[in-house]
């Protein structure tokens, strides 16, 4: 089981550093690190992948849909920029447990991922050293 487990670890670290060769961040633990980790699970997180909407690094702006109001004008909905999200926020959002004004507001788009601790922080993880890189 080990073995299945480490070459699909294997699998996937060769793929996700077929693009971006500087992604690394030494750990004392493990071969793949949590940046490494995240942007997987960024790319593909058991579903739709967060970029799609939330674009590469997490600064949103992509079109998610077209639609119409209801005096027929025209509306976008785009993604959110999440880069300036905390861990405690990336949680809530993720678990669709966000609230606002102590009442709890459900996304109306986004799906549920059902991500462990362990998933999320390296997620947030990527999201941060990502656009640290970019500044």
């Amino acid at each position: 089981m080990k073995h299945l487990i480490f070459l699909t670890l294997l699998f996937f670290f060769s793929y996700a550093s077929q693009e971006d060769e500087n992604l690394t961040v030494e750990t004392s633990e493990s071969f793949l690190s949590s940046v490494e980790y995240g942007r997987m699970l960024y790319k593909n997180p058991r579903g739709i992948s967060c970029s799609q909407c939330h674009g590469k690094t997490g600064k949103g702006g992509q079109k998610i849909a077209k639609y119409y109001d209801k005096k027929k004008n025209p509306k976008l909905l785009k993604g959110v920029n999440i880069t300036d999200y905390s861990l405690k926020d990336l949680k809530m959002s993720l678990r669709n447990e966000y609230r606002e004004h102590k009442k709890r507001k459900r996304h109306k788009i986004m799906p549920m991922y059902y991500l462990t601790e362990e998933e999320i922080q390296a997620i947030f993880d990527y999201l941060q050293y990502s656009n640290k890189q970019e500044n």
